[in-house]
């Protein structure tokens, strides 16, 4: 049965949770998969759950499109559920510390973690099976993420067991939660759950069918000693510092605050640290953690402000280490690709500035070297890359480091490929130009179309000259030829370019009797014929084009086509408005809806009148694959970013960062 079709059920009651929605969401949006899947096994757990199992199923498309969460704890009685559904920011747990019949310490705290399965999913529904008696009965949740202050509790009814809870979640369709369905996320899940799960080693987690074993991927273990004779203990025992340092990488270069028995608390994120070649985590064990005088809510968030001596040692233990552990490596690593052949220096440093150079590379690689890969050639490849990123320029280098390592042996092969048909430099230029011109459409659009800009931004200072640098808009195929320039002008440069034809000096007017001007020109010879094109921009600022505007971009194009000097030659004109709004008179000359905002097709010219958010899509669909491809996401941030280094004269000073400067 679809566990989110309807179904008779002896009683059911929806319930809110005393806490609004904004408020729920808010913390939500910030959970990423593997906080919401960890949080959902640590219920399991806390439950006094033996073996518990996580299921993914994808759909056609490779979406995830529903995960399940099995446990085989001692479920939740009925009676039960809408207390611990219905409180927000309070937990049983925090006070009690341990589970009630096995006495193991429970991770839940915070009163929370049952909200974060709308990080990932729009629906949710937990059905538990807990004793009764001396029978076993059956209790089903329902949650929304469209109301998650909202639960609807069905049952109880009489169920034949076993005990346990299954959570299905049915997947939300955005990028972030596709992750779900990678084969990567299995090792920073496991890195979560670590500490608890080196603390019960009888206890068997699966996520796709994978167990989740931290022990297997240990290498090395530590205890630390702290120099704690400042901090305060509050008559608790000595804590302790835990360091693991695994075979891959995990992910989770943080210290986790655990009780005494292993049970994690929370996490501190911790600062800068010396970038020793290993994946490690740290766990610092201490019964106060557990205390509920010496770990209020806030502290858990913000752990520093009540334990800041403590976690300041165990920081300058933990540096200690890893400088250590740098030195140790550091000589035979770099003895080992010498060996190999793959080190991409020969002999000694000809001068100074080279000894520098080899110097910042050694440290750089020799911290990298985790990533570098085992294979010889993948070797080569990476350092090669290496050398190249601190050559040019060193201040840069993690940020590049990260992004070379980050490839999978697919991608270091096709990176072989294309650096022996172009050189990297040509690579990054070609995504940097991607880059930028997402950037300056999001950027333009926002500009033209937000309230606080589209009534300052003007046509002939701004919004004209900042086009002038990006003609790619119009379309790659046009080579800019000129800009805001009488149509005499326009007519005698573009009839020909041969520099010894001689022009008449007849001046082209409008049939006002005034001479005009026009915005910019683009010509385009076609190779497939001795015709010559020419793409005419009329541009107007945010405004709403009408007959007037019509009226004007029809009175130019009859002026040129009707010239003396283009009647007869081998010229091809077309002739765009471009405007924020079309009117409905303007929308009734359209003459066919195959071409949408074509108004005029005679022999001489064509008239097209169009909104700059149709010329906006159709420029952003060009760069759409690329993007894709290359996973860039153009924000608010990136596009200002963008239009202050690249156009910053141009933009109208009512703008939020023009403001605040």
């Amino acid at each position: 049965m679809d566990y989110l079709s309807p179904r008779r059920l002896w009683a059911v009651e929806t319930k809110q949770v005393r806490a609004g929605r904004d408020t729920i969401l808010g913390y939500v949006e910030r959970a990423s998969p593997v906080d919401v899947l960890a949080e959902a096994i640590w219920n399991a757990l806390d439950a006094e759950a033996n073996n518990v199992e996580t299921t993914v199923t994808i759909g056609a498309l490779g979406a995830p499109e529903e995960i399940v969460v099995r446990d085989d704890g001692h479920g939740m009685p009925h009676h039960q559920a809408p207390d611990l559904f219905l409180t927000h920011g309070e937990s049983w747990k925090r006070t009690s510390g341990f589970s009630p019949n096995i006495n193991r310490p429970m991770h839940g705290h915070l009163g929370r973690g049952r909200f974060l399965a709308y990080g990932i999913a729009e629906r949710v529904e937990w059905r538990s099976v807990s004793a009764d008696g001396d029978a076993l009965s059956e209790t089903v949740i329902h949650g929304n993420r469209g109301a998650p202050n909202e639960f609807t509790f069905d049952g109880p009814w009489p169920s034949s067991g076993p005990t346990g809870t299954t959570v299905r979640m049915k997947a939300r369709q955005t990028p972030r939660v596709a992750s779900i369905a990678d084969g990567e996320i299995h090792l920073p899940l496991t890195a979560r759950l670590a500490a608890s799960l080196l603390a019960m080693p009888k206890v068997t987690v699966t996520y796709r069918g994978q167990p989740l074993k931290p022990q297997a991927h240990i290498t090395l273990e530590n205890d630390l000693d702290l120099d704690l004779d400042a901090v305060p203990l509050h008559g608790k025992a000595r804590p302790r510092l835990h360091i693991v340092e695994w075979s891959v990488d995990m992910r989770s270069k943080t210290i986790y605050l655990c009780d005494e028995r292993g049970g994690v608390v929370t996490e501190h994120k911790v600062g800068r640290m010396p970038p020793a070649p290993i994946h490690w985590t740290a766990y610092l064990h201490w019964d106060g953690f557990r205390d509920p005088d010496l770990m209020s809510p806030a502290d858990l968030r913000v752990p520093e402000m009540r334990h800041g001596e403590l976690l300041a040692a165990a920081q300058r233990a933990l540096a200690d280490y890893l400088n250590r552990r740098l030195d140790e490596q550091k000589g035979s690593i770099l003895a080992e690709w010498k060996a190999e052949g793959v080190y991409p220096y020969q002999g000694e440093p000809n001068n100074a500035a080279e000894e520098v150079e080899r110097e910042i590379f050694d440290i750089v690689a020799v911290v990298a070297s985790p990533a570098v890969g085992r294979d010889v050639k993948q070797k080569e490849l990476s350092l090669r890359l290496l050398q190249e990123a601190t050559r040019a320029e060193p201040s840069r280098t993690n940020r590049i480091l990260n992004a070379v390592l980050d490839l999978s042996e697919d991608e270091q092969e096709i990176l072989t490929d294309l650096l022996e048909r172009t050189k990297l430099a040509s690579i990054i230029r070609a995504a940097q130009t991607i880059a930028d011109r997402s950037d300056f459409l999001h950027g333009l659009r926002e500009l033209l179309y937000a309230d606080e800009t589209k009534t300052v931004f003007r046509e002939v200072d701004q919004l004209h000259p900042m086009l002038v640098n990006e003609p790619w808009i119009f379309g790659d195929e046009w080579n800019l030829a000129l800009s805001e320039t009488g149509l005499t002008r326009v007519v005698r440069t573009l009839i020909t370019r041969r520099g010894d034809v001689e022009f008449a000096s007849t001046p082209v007017v409008l049939p006002s009797g005034r001479s005009g001007r026009v915005d910019m020109v683009f010509s385009r010879h076609l190779p497939e014929s001795e015709r010559t094109r020419h793409l005419v921009v009329e541009l107007k600022r945010p405004m709403r084009l009408t007959m007037t505007e019509f009226g004007q971009i029809n009175d130019y194009a009859s002026a040129i086509t009707a010239h003396p000097e283009v009647q007869g030659t081998p010229h091809d004109w077309d002739f765009w408005l471009v405007g924020t709004e079309i009117n409905e008179a303007v929308r009734n000359l359209y003459s066919d809806p195959a071409r949408p905002g074509l108004t005029t097709n005679n022999p001489r010219y064509r008239i097209w009148v169009m909104s700059w958010g149709q010329l906006l899509d159709h420029a952003d669909r060009k760069v759409h694959a690329f993007r894709s491809a290359l996973e860039l996401v153009s924000t608010d941030q990136t596009s200002r970013d963008y239009l202050k280094r690249k156009h910053a004269e141009f933009i109208p000073q009512s703008t939020p960062d023009v403001e605040n400067e």
